[in-house]
């Protein structure tokens, strides 16, 4: 996949190196209650879950990605489709901005913008 860009951030494939920032996600509690997270989750599992994040939508029923604001920063953030069904066009959409300095900044927005523009134009998604 291609990295998306807006003009503020752009969106791109998980990487090995993310695996701190997404261990730290996962394991924040504060964003458990918005997500289907109910235990922790392992460096080892999550270490796995990265290993095979390739995995074509189609065969996995998601895509994750990174929420960057330029090269030289880690991500800030990730954008998930899920549940991704495409006998009927529909995925759900999850957004999280790991820093609260972070958020309440358009981020969300314009991810969810190149998501959007993303899953209309080549998953052919209408919901």
């Amino acid at each position: 996949m291609k990295t998306l860009k807006g003009n503020n951030i752009y969106i791109r494939a998980l990487e090995p190196n993310d695996l701190e920032f997404v261990y730290a996600i996962e394991n924040d509690q504060s964003i458990w209650e918005v997500s289907n997270t109910h235990t922790p989750y392992s460096r080892f599992l999550v270490k796995q879950y990265l290993e095979n994040a390739h995995q074509d939508i189609y065969e996995a029923k998601q895509l994750r990605l990174a929420i960057c604001q330029d090269q030289d920063f880690p991500a800030m953030g990730l954008i998930d489709l899920f549940d991704f069904d495409p006998k009927n066009n529909r995925a759900g959409v999850g957004i999280v901005i790991q820093n609260n300095k972070n958020r309440k900044q358009n981020i969300g927005s314009e991810a969810l913008g190149l998501l959007i523009e993303y899953a209309f134009c080549n998953l052919n998604l209408h919901q």
